[in-house]
C-alpha cells in the first residue's frame, strides 16, 4: 500500500523544513529566528517560538514561519529530521528432537554402521543429545541474543495418545519471550529432557509452525520463524521415511498468513534430505551437522547463522514522530549507512512495482512499517552491522518503474 499526496504536507508543526527554499537550516528557541533565508517560497524554520527572518513571514508560535515572494532555488536542499529505524523484533520458536537416536555417541563411530535407533546403555558421555543441549544453552545465554524473542518444545510427545496429534506440539515447553529474561526457563527446560522414542516429524512440525502462526497473530509487529531440529527421517505416524509430506507442511506454513519460515538443523550421517524442507520453508537449504567431526563447532556456527539471518531482515518499524506531530506518507526518505559511513538513498518503488523486483522501497499494509524490495534488501543483507535512517519533513523521492 502506498500513499501519494497531491501536494508534499510537512510532518508537523514543530517541525519544518526548508523544502527547495534556500537552505534556510536556522532553529530557534524562541524569540526572533536568524537566518538566511531570502524570499524562497515556503521557507520554514524549526523551533518552539518567534518570526522567520528576512523573508516577510510571520511565525505562529511554533516556529513555523511562512517566508515571503521569491524564486525556488531548484539545487537547494531540504532540511528535515532524522531517525533510525529499528529492525522489527524476531522470535524463533524452537522445536527439537530428543527421540532414542539422540544418545548416539558423538562423534560417530566410522568403523560401524552410522548410529540411527537408540543405541542403548551405556550410553556415550558425549552424545548427539548432549552436545545439542549444550549449544543451546549457550545460544540462550549469548549476550549477542539480547533481545531476541524465544521458545522451545521437544519431540516426541511421550503420551502415546498424542504423539501423532499436530496440537500437541503446538503447546511449548516454554512460551517465547525476549533474552535474557527467558534464559533460566529454557535452560532449566532443556535439562529435563531425556532423549526417547520414535520421530513423528510431521505433527510435530505442524504444530510448531501452528503456534508460530498464533504467536505471530497476537505480535503482528514481530517477524517469527521455526527452528526444526532432529536427527533423522520420520519413523511412526504413518510417514515412515518420508520427508515429502514434511516439506508440504514447510510450504504451507510459509505461503500463510502471517507467513512462517522454517530453519532445519540437521544432526547426524545421511540427512541431505532435510534440505527440502527447508528450501520449501524458504530458508534454501538446512544447517547439517557432521557427527564425525567437531559437532559442537558446527551446532554452534550453525545456531550464530540462523540468528544472523533470521534478525538481519528487510522490514524496519517507522521511528515516532516527535511528540505532538503526525506521521505524513508523502515526507517520508529512507536511507542506509554502511559500516563505513557510506550512505546510500533508497528511493520509494513506485506504485505497481512488486517488492521482490523493486530497488527500494515501501511502506507496510498498516503504514506502521518499511519493506526493503529488492536488491536494496540484498544490500542490507550482506553489509552486515550498518543502521537504516528514516528522514522526515522532505518530499519522498520515488524511483523509477522496474521494466
Amino acid at each position: 500500500m502506498r500513499v501519494r499526496l497531491i501536494a508534499p504536507v510537512l510532518l508537523g508543526f514543530g517541525i519544518a523544513a526548508a523544502c527547495g527554499g534556500n537552505n534556510d537550516t536556522s532553529k530557534v528557541s524562541g524569540g526572533a529566528a536568524s537566518g538566511n533565508t531570502t524570499g524562497g517560497s515556503n521557507g520554514f524554520v524549526i523551533g518552539s517560538g518567534g518570526s522567520s527572518a528576512n523573508g516577510n513571514g510571520t511565525g505562529n508560535g511554533t516556529g513555523f514561519g511562512e517566508a515571503g515572494d521569491g524564486t525556488v532555488d531548484p539545487d537547494a536542499g531540504c532540511v528535515g529530521t532524522t531517525a533510525n529505524g529499528q529492525p522489527i523484533p524476531v522470535d524463533l520458536f524452537f522445536m527439537v528432537d530428543i527421540t532414542g537416536s539422540m544418545n548416539c555417541p558423538v562423534p560417530d563411530d566410522t568403523t560401524k554402521p552410522a548410529c540411527e535407533v537408540d543405541p542403548g546403555k551405556p550410553y556415550s558421555k558425549t552424545t548427539r543429545w548432549t552436545t545439542e543441549s549444550a549449544a543451546l544453552n549457550a545460544f540462550v545465554a549469548d549476550p549477542a541474543n539480547a533481545g531476541l524473542g524465544v521458545g522451545i518444545r521437544f519431540f516426541p510427545s511421550d503420551n502415546a495418545n498424542t504423539l501423532c496429534t499436530a496440537g500437541t506440539y503446538a503447546t511449548p515447553a516454554v512460551e517465547i519471550a525476549p533474552l535474557p529474561g527467558n534464559a533460566a526457563k529454557l535452560t532449566m527446560s532443556i535439562a529435563a529432557q531425556t532423549p526417547a522414542g520414535q520421530t513423528p516429524t510431521v505433527p510435530s512440525l505442524t504444530g510448531a509452525i501452528q503456534h508460530a502462526q498464533a504467536w505471530a497473530k497476537a505480535n503482528p509487529t514481530h517477524r517469527v520463524a521455526v527452528v526444526y531440529s532432529t536427527d533423522g527421517y520420520p519413523q511412526g505416524c504413518g510417514a515412515d521415511g518420508t520427508l515429502g509430506p514434511a516439506a508440504m507442511e514447510a510450504a504451507a506454513g510459509l505461503a500463510g498468513t502471517p507467513s512462517i519460515p522454517t530453519y532445519v538443523l540437521g544432526i547426524g550421517p545421511n540427512l541431505t534430505e532435510l534440505n527440502m524442507v527447508a528450501a520449501s520453508g524458504g530458508t534454501k537449504q538446512a544447517f547439517l551437522i557432521d557427527t564425525t567431526q567437531n559437532a559442537a563447532t558446527q551446532l554452534t556456527t550453525a545456531l550464530a547463522s540462523i540468528r544472523t539471518t533470521a534478525v538481519v531482515g528487510c522490514t524496519y518499524t517507522i521511528p515516532a514522530p516527535p511528540a505532538g506531530m503526525t506521521l505524513q506518507p508523502g515526507q517520508v526518505n529512507v536511507q542506509y549507512t554502511d559500516p563505513k559511513g557510506a550512505v546510500t538513498l533508497f528511493k520509494e518503488d513506485p506504485s505497481g512495482t512488486a517488492c521482490a523486483q523493486g530497488t527500494g522501497w515501501e511502506y507496510s499494509a498498516d503504514m506502521s512499517q518499511i519493506n526493503l524490495c529488492g536488491s536494496a534488501c540484498t544490500t542490507v543483507k550482506a553489509t552486515m552491522g550498518g543502521s537504516l535512517q528514516v528522514r522526515f519533513g522532505c518530499a519522498t523521492e520515488v524511483g523509477e518503474p522496474v521494466k
